[in-house]
């Protein structure tokens, strides 16, 4: 009797974590975005660090997978993964993906060597500048779709940051940390005769996502959100961001 007893308490036991979702596990895939998705990284950088701290204080478990952006975007929308740890909201994205509340902020500039001399205030005042751009880089309607502009595209940006010390282009663009990043580790020496250009181009939101083909999507992103705020308040989310935060340019 005591047996059946106990075989009973762990099959209501058992019940209760499915059920809460408390062992689940979830299948995060990204593409490599230094220093928010890195490989290389202690934690595989800043975006995976503060989402598998956020998710494990709710009790889920998390495996971060790398791929191409293209095969990571469409791993999740299928539901072959569960969730993308560093994403921006579009319209035809929320189709398919259920988001959080967003937990970071990009903020995409313009970068130029200090000895280039440039009153900027509105892209009006580009016209003439070679500025050296990345395929497929979501900069924002109004840049993306300009024609007043010389746009010099590349694959990545490490090859416009080279072509900018070159003087091969006058300008550049992307989110301010990924570029300090590739700064630091790419021209620790030069990188003090660079300057980001002031009014930044666009700010950006960054999610945690998560697919709907999901069905404990609405749960996950409300632990989630719930724990980004827990995180907030009790000061560990500002101590992962610090660790991230530097500015090669000075």
């Amino acid at each position: 009797m005591l047996n059946r007893h106990l075989l009973l308490l762990l099959v209501l036991v058992a019940s209760f974590f499915s059920t809460t979702g408390f062992t689940q596990t979830i299948s995060i895939v990204s593409s490599q975005w230094s220093p928010y998705v890195d490989d290389s990284m202690p934690e595989r950088g800043l975006s995976a660090e503060l989402v598998a701290t956020a998710l494990k204080r709710k009790g889920y478990k998390s495996t971060l997978s790398l791929d191409s952006w293209q095969r990571a975007l469409e791993g999740v929308r299928l539901g072959v993964y569960d969730a993308s740890c560093a994403i921006w909201k579009t319209a035809d994205r929320e189709r398919d993906l259920l988001y959080s509340e967003p937990y970071l902020e990009n903020k995409i500039s313009f970068i130029k060597k200090k000895s280039l001399q440039l009153n900027y205030q509105q892209l009006g005042d580009l016209r003439g500048y070679m500025i050296g751009v990345v395929r497929d880089y979501a900069y924002g309607e109004e840049f993306v779709q300009s024609r007043d502009l010389i746009k010099i595209p590349a694959h990545h940006i490490v090859q416009n940051l080279k072509k900018l010390e070159a003087g091969t282009i006058e300008l550049t663009l992307g989110d301010e940390r990924a570029l300090n990043y590739k700064l630091q580790q790419f021209f620790p020496k030069e990188s003090t005769t660079f300057e980001f250009v002031e009014p930044p181009l666009t700010y950006k939101n960054l999610y945690f996502a998560v697919s709907k083909a999901n069905k404990s999507a609405l749960k996950i992103i409300s632990d989630f959100n719930q724990s980004i705020e827990e995180m907030k308040q009790d000061g560990s989310y500002y101590q992962i961001v610090d660790k991230y935060n530097l500015d090669a340019t000075r």
